[in-house]
């Protein structure tokens, strides 16, 4: 299993509709295209960060090819994000506490 980090710079102004677009494409990956989720973040320098599993390289470039398909409305395409960086991590261990089992200081 590998986990992508993806980071985009956006104009604030485009903010929420990246948020928004991030996450309906998301949606669609893990729902038809094999994706293993993602997680949104923003950096303290006001970058956009997301951190998302795959099984593999080719599995993330066929969902994305199949995704280009059906629309070419990305926030990328439009200009609306800029990616600054992609780097792939093949994950060796993995403590990450899923999100309903955190201790109640992290609610």
């Amino acid at each position: 299993m590998f986990a992508v980090i993806y980071r985009w710079r956006v104009e604030e102004k485009d903010a929420e509709e990246f948020r928004r677009r991030w996450h309906d494409i998301t949606v669609e990956i893990m729902a038809h295209h094999g994706g293993g989720g993602s997680r949104l973040h923003r950096a303290e320098n006001g970058d956009w960060v997301a951190y998302a599993r795959w099984p593999s390289k080719d599995h993330r470039d066929r969902a994305f090819a199949e995704l280009s398909k059906k629309t070419t409305a990305t926030p990328q395409r439009e200009g609306m994000a800029v990616l600054i960086e992609e780097s792939w991590l093949r994950i060796t261990d993995d403590l990450l506490i899923p999100e309903a089992d955190l201790p109640s200081a992290f609610r």
